[in-house]
């Protein structure tokens, strides 16, 4: 048991000896010798004498050593009461301090500023919202053509190779006619301006019915011959030339270097990650911010209903 404890425990003992004694003024001789009695078997065991003229004045006496412990229990016990109650009134005094302070702090409106920004941050990243789902749907859309156009490469580079190779080909031929052309005539010229005096000579060694027969297709052919040169030659410096390697499987080379690849690292890759973190954002704004700011705050106002009530009530 504590000191305080043990002070405590004497304090009550001495205020219950100090009503006995109050009491004893009141009670006749019977229940005086009665009560003599009781008390003596309760601490030794032993009978109470009994003598004659047992009386008030003869067990007043026994006890008046005990009244003295009884008044300076007393005296104990309200000290240590006015001790209790000065540290209850400056407990009392610094609770009503603290209810002071939070009632000026409630004054600053930090709740209304907080719920205003809360509505204005909120605006805006709703407002962000659907443009930043747009534009990752956007990124989602132009990656795929990207890569659906990137896995044509193969196909259309082999048939500029089919392309190139019938060309090599074909010129090659057009250069073994003209040869021809060049020795059946006895002349040396490209076979655009050969191929119509090949043909004259033809026709002339024909005969005139099956001549005439003939003519038109020869000429036709002759425009074709002649013609043939020219495209080729188009096809090479128009085409082939310009486009040589835009399909190569590299990364870094042709269209992949060019278009491909930086479209996919430069613009795709970062406006996609932009969009992922603004949506993220939003969300982790909700769940981690407004959403719990808004449960405190609606908490807060329950707790000031209540506190009002409480004042109401007990008239603070």
């Amino acid at each position: 048991m504590s000191t305080e404890e043990t002070r405590m425990a004497k304090a009550r003992r001495a205020a219950r000896m100090a009503r006995i004694i109050e009491r004893l003024q009141r009670l006749d001789d019977g229940t005086l010798e009665v009560l003599d009695r009781l008390t003596a078997e309760a601490i030794g065991g032993v009978g109470p004498r009994r003598e004659q003229g047992v009386g008030r004045r003869r067990f007043l006496g026994a006890v008046a050593g005990g009244a003295v412990v009884a008044v300076t229990g007393g005296l104990a016990l309200w000290q240590l009461g006015a001790a209790h109650t000065a540290a209850l009134e400056d407990e009392a005094t610094a609770l009503r301090q603290i209810v002071a302070l939070y009632d000026e702090m409630d004054r600053t409106g930090l709740d209304d500023q907080v719920e205003q920004g809360l509505a204005a941050v909120g605006g805006l990243l709703e407002g962000v919202r659907g443009p930043a789902e747009g534009l990752l749907s956007a990124v989602e859309t132009a990656r795929a053509a990207l890569l659906d156009f990137q896995s044509r490469f193969p196909s259309l580079q082999t048939g500029f190779q089919w392309l190139q190779e019938s060309l090599s080909t074909l010129s090659q031929r057009l250069l073994g006619l003209e040869n021809e052309v060049n020795q059946a005539l006895g002349l040396s010229g490209p076979i655009g301006e050969t191929m119509g005096g090949f043909l004259a000579e033809v026709l002339d060694r024909l005969p005139y019915t099956t001549a005439q027969r003939v003519r038109g297709g020869l000429e036709r052919v002759g425009e074709v011959v002649t013609a043939v040169p020219t495209l080729v030659q188009g096809l090479y410096s128009r085409i082939l030339e310009p486009m040589e390697g835009w399909f190569s499987h590299r990364a870094t080379a042709g269209l992949n270097g060019w278009i491909v690849n930086p479209l996919l690292t430069t613009v795709l890759d970062p406006a996609q990650v932009l969009a992922e973190r603004v949506l993220g954002l939003i969300e982790a704004c909700e769940e981690q911010l407004a959403g719990p700011a808004r449960e405190g705050l609606a908490r807060r106002r329950q707790i000031r209903q209540e506190i009002a009530r409480l004042r109401q009530e007990r008239g603070l």
